[in-house]
């Protein structure tokens, strides 16, 4: 009976960390939180997560960014699309993220002027030529749905320290469900199995 407790929990613990891979394995920019007309260093996640290489990267710059400036990355070609002299778009390409790997695009931006939301939308070039489009809105489950997932949110506040938070607050909620919900699928399975034996 302990052997048997014990693989159930394990495979409690397994669907945790699967459970939260999942909702971390997403194009995200970051970070989550910047402070009204700041100048910050943003940096895009990419993590290759088909059994082909990332090959290139598209970003839609969000309207209220100002002074956009890519940082210079060996072994990518960098271009930029603009409206007059607004940034809207930074492309990285030619390049390759291995099966399995992940890596950062960072570039410096002045943040709006006043208190919003920076809704980043992103587009994941693979080698096989297939394109996952990460310009969903959230729904909640941060789970990506065949070639499309959601894109990530940076709030511009102008308190900065109560922000970031509450950020980490919803943060530390997240993983304390996650945890709490892989427990209890362990519990289940647990009482199912002496069921069964009983039986």
């Amino acid at each position: 009976m302990i052997n048997k407790l014990w693989k159930v929990v394990g495979v409690g613990v397994v669907t945790f960390f699967m459970a939260a891979g999942t909702a971390m394995a997403h194009v995200i920019v970051t970070p989550s939180t910047v402070g009204v007309a700041a100048f910050q260093t943003f940096s895009v996640s990419v993590p290759t997560e088909k059994d082909t290489p990332t090959t290139a990267l598209k970003l839609l710059i969000p309207s209220g960014l100002n002074e956009v400036t890519p940082t210079v990355k060996p072994g990518w070609q960098i271009d930029t699309k603009k409206s007059g002299d607004t940034v809207t778009e930074i492309d990285w390409t030619g390049g390759s993220i291995p099966v399995g790997l992940r890596d950062d695009f960072t570039f410096n931006a002045e943040a709006p002027a006043n208190a919003t939301e920076l809704h980043w939308k992103a587009y994941q070039t693979y080698g096989d030529g297939s394109v996952v489009s990460w310009d969903a809105t959230p729904s909640g489950s941060d789970d990506a749905t065949g070639d499309q997932g959601p894109y990530s949110i940076t709030k511009v506040v102008n308190d900065l320290g109560t922000s970031t938070t509450t950020s980490s607050t919803s943060s530390n909620t997240l993983a304390y469900a996650i945890s709490t919900a892989a427990l209890a699928i362990a519990f289940v399975a647990l009482v199912r199995s002496m069921m069964t034996k009983r039986r």
